[in-house]
């Protein structure tokens, strides 16, 4: 009897120990993502997930740079309207930045670092600086602040390359993406429009006077050459498609007096730093565009910044150009 007993009171005991240990294990895999023992339950539950990167990387004309995944206080030079256009405002950004017209409706709470004064840099206590001055003295005070990255003038030779650029840099990919797509269907339109009224050959220059000097414009970045060439795709004189364009070179000095065998059908004149054609030098007046009236006369204000918004505002400007003197031609 008493035998009888203890057996089923063992029987009990091993059993209660093998429905504890069975308990245990499941309690283990419910908390491991993918674990083959996991229950129902546990499935539901939300797994761990690996905690984003709070650094990047990147390699720059002074190595590699480490910086802020998420900076939250940026300092810009020379990219700001790109900034802008990508939804991250930065805390400071230069007084030649801020004077862009065509930025001016975006800038309101961005602080002036005059030209890049390191004091007020560093009293805006900056997280990121991005700077497209090259000078090694600049970067050795910058850097000091606050990661720095360096990004020298045409570093980006087209609109695309820019926005995707800065887009990478600053994990803005899609944003990139989505406003490039909206430039790209703008500028179809005008390109369209352009092409709806000149005539096939008819060509296109830019020239211009600073100072004393003059000088002729390629497909870069200076006087609406990004627009003019890259984006609107209007047809350069063979003279400046083979010294500047296909020689990869954005301006070009020249005299006076060989205006002419760079001269298109069509002139786009830039006159800045106090410099003013004599309209009535018999060089200027004895070239073809200049004696049928087709001397486009730019706004420096307007045509001298060359990011990604200027060069959207600059297309259309030409666009108009373009339509109204055809207009007044063909009212003749």
């Amino acid at each position: 009897m008493f035998t009888s007993k203890f057996r089923v009171t063992l029987s009990m005991l091993i059993l209660c120990s093998f429905l504890i240990s069975a308990c245990g294990g499941n309690g283990n895999t419910t908390n491991e993502a993918g674990s083959s023992g996991e229950t129902a339950a546990g499935a539901d539950k939300p797994q761990t997930e690996a905690a984003a990167p709070t650094t990047r990387k990147m390699d720059t004309i002074h190595g590699p740079i480490e910086y802020p995944a998420d900076p939250q206080r940026i300092v810009v030079d020379a990219y700001l309207p790109t900034l802008l256009l990508l939804g991250e405002k930065p805390v400071g950004a230069t007084a030649k930045d801020l004077e862009n017209v065509h930025i001016q409706d975006r800038i309101a709470g961005i602080e002036s670092t005059g030209e890049n004064s390191t004091e007020k840099i560093l009293e805006l206590n900056p997280d990121l600086i991005i700077s497209a001055n090259s000078d090694p003295e600049v970067f050795e005070k910058l850097s000091k602040i606050a990661p720095t990255v360096i990004l020298p003038y045409e570093t980006y030779r087209s609109v695309h390359e820019e926005v995707e650029g800065l887009g990478a840099i600053l994990g803005k990919e899609v944003e990139a993406k989505e406003w490039l797509a909206d430039f790209d269907k703008k500028i179809e339109g005008l390109r369209a429009k352009v092409n709806g009224v000149i005539e096939e050959g008819e060509t296109f220059s830019i020239f211009g006077a600073f100072g004393k000097t003059f000088y002729l414009y390629g497909d870069g970045i200076y006087r609406g050459g990004l627009a003019i060439y890259k984006e609107l795709q209007l047809t350069p004189p063979a003279t400046i498609q083979k010294e500047l364009i296909d020689a990869n070179v954005t301006y070009k000095e020249v005299s006076l007096e060989v205006l002419n065998d760079y001269a298109g059908d069509y002139i786009f004149f830039d006159e800045s730093n106090g410099a003013e054609m004599d309209k009535k030098d018999k060089v200027w007046t004895s070239i073809e565009a200049v004696k049928q009236d087709r001397v486009f006369y730019l706004d420096a204000k307007r045509f001298w910044p060359f990011d990604p918004i200027a060069v959207l505002a600059q297309a259309e400007e030409v666009t108009e150009m373009i339509v109204s003197q055809k207009e007044k031609e063909n009212a003749k």
